[in-house]
């Protein structure tokens, strides 16, 4: 008779699970409820094996979204046309590029994001799971490919769908704007591989994230003057990601870095904007650094 794919565990441990969830969940919600931000996870802050069958992965953390290169750029010159609307009136084309500020900045901030996740062995290789991540919820699952009982390495691959609806802070970096809503969809795809022991678990690979977005921004300018533009928006974030957590038996503390591509426009679909139509570039670099405390149980 062959041997299980992975060891099941102690019964106690399995039945200890939804408790110990629980409270490592509950600290870190006291701690770090008031953080939130507006960008698309992008971590994962999983090991490269699924939970057994019958047995449970948490993880409590936080996610920093770093956003770099023309994003910051467009981003800053946003921040000198907000300045002078205060005072004097814009031209139609700083009018049409404050707005360009607004949108890549909703698209994708600098955020700190609370990170609080589930995840159910409901077969031997396949688990399922549900993930919380600063306005956003996501359902996923993932299904393994090799393990490291039997094979070199682990291999895991995941998929999984989320949704926000969150206000954006875009007046406290642009003061003139405002968004009336933001709305966004993602999908993620990701491929893990890596092993894990009894105090370690390590963790590499590619991910492909897919976004959606439509959002609303206001502005207030000189005069009292008002402007309004609603975009959507699609992007593609594309790279890598890598994480080790050190820990013993079934609790870790995990650190995971991500850096990813970001390809994608933002259109006006509806605008008073004496500069018309726009499409704007949101492109750029996003480094993605999380941590978060990671059980088994």
């Amino acid at each position: 008779m062959t041997a299980p794919w992975r060891p099941a565990g102690a019964l106690a441990g399995a039945r200890a699970a939804p408790l110990l969830g629980a409270i490592m969940v509950s600290v870190l919600v006291s701690s770090l409820g008031s953080l939130t931000g507006c960008a698309p996870s992008l971590a994962t802050l999983q090991p490269a094996h699924v939970a057994p069958r019958g047995h449970l992965q948490v993880a409590a953390g936080l996610e920093v979204a770093v956003p770099t290169g023309t994003l910051v750029n467009a981003v800053d010159a946003g921040r000198s046309l907000a300045g002078a609307g205060q005072s004097q009136s814009l031209s139609a084309e700083q009018e049409g590029r404050l707005f360009d500020a607004g949108v890549t900045f909703a698209a994708s901030p600098v955020a700190v994001v609370p990170h609080f996740a589930l995840a159910f062995g409901i077969l031997d290789r396949t688990e399922v799971g549900l993930r919380y991540t600063g306005d956003a919820w996501r359902l996923g699952g993932r299904y393994q490919l090799l393990a490291h009982e039997r094979d070199p390495l682990d291999m895991v691959v995941g998929l999984g769908i989320a949704r926000a609806a969150t206000a954006v802070p875009v007046g406290d970096v642009l003061p003139v704007l405002s968004v009336d809503d933001f709305t966004r969809w993602t999908g993620d795809l990701s491929l893990l591989v890596g092993t894990s022991r009894s105090w370690f678990r390590v963790w590499a690979g590619p991910k492909l994230v897919y976004t959606r977005f439509d959002t609303r921004l206001r502005a207030e300018l000189y005069m009292n003057e008002q402007q309004l533009a609603t975009f959507e928006g699609h992007g593609t974030y594309y790279g890598g990601q890598g994480g080790v957590a050190l820990g013993y038996q079934k609790l870790f503390l995990g650190v995971e870095l991500t850096l990813m591509e970001l390809s994608g426009t933002a259109s006006t679909s509806v605008t008073t904007l004496a500069s018309g139509a726009r499409t704007t570039d949101i492109s750029g670099f996003v480094v993605y650094p999380a941590v978060a405390l990671m059980g088994e149980f």
